[in-house]
């Protein structure tokens, strides 16, 4: 009997797993460097929500626009980017402001995406609207 409920449990578990699985897309113009990071953090956001990222899924469309960019005033030159991450699926989307400081313009975007936080609360907010909708 014991056996029985083990099994059951287990089965449960697995289906509740494999219907909170998500894929991430990017559009084609990221670079590695980016995609990469970004994969990462929203990985760590989605986990710990429950959900895995995996090749199956609900379709989670990520999305990052440049709003400005300027120098920044000094003896050395860094240039400033404000970004915002988008984050979409179905009727859910959340968007996280981001800024970079950097000496290029590659490496302050580099900068912006690593300040995308997955325990921030507006990352926590869309993990729990997103677990409601799927």
């Amino acid at each position: 009997m014991k056996r029985l409920i083990t099994v059951a449990l287990l089965s449960l578990f697995a289906l509740t797993l494999s219907a909170q699985n998500v894929q991430l897309k990017f559009p084609e113009s990221l670079s590695d460097d980016v995609r990469t990071i970004l994969t990462q953090r929203f990985s760590q956001m989605l986990s710990s929500g429950g959900m895995t990222v995996g090749e199956e899924g609900s379709v989670v469309e990520i999305s990052l626009a440049e709003v400005s960019r300027e120098n920044a005033p000094g003896a050395v030159a860094q240039i400033v980017l404000q970004l915002e991450i988008t984050a979409s699926c179905g009727g859910v989307k959340e968007v996280f402001p981001l800024k970079g400081v950097g000496s290029d313009e590659n490496d302050a975007r580099l900068r912006a995406v690593k300040m995308l936080l997955p325990r921030s609360k507006s990352a926590q907010a869309f993990v729990e609207c997103l677990k409601q909708s799927l």
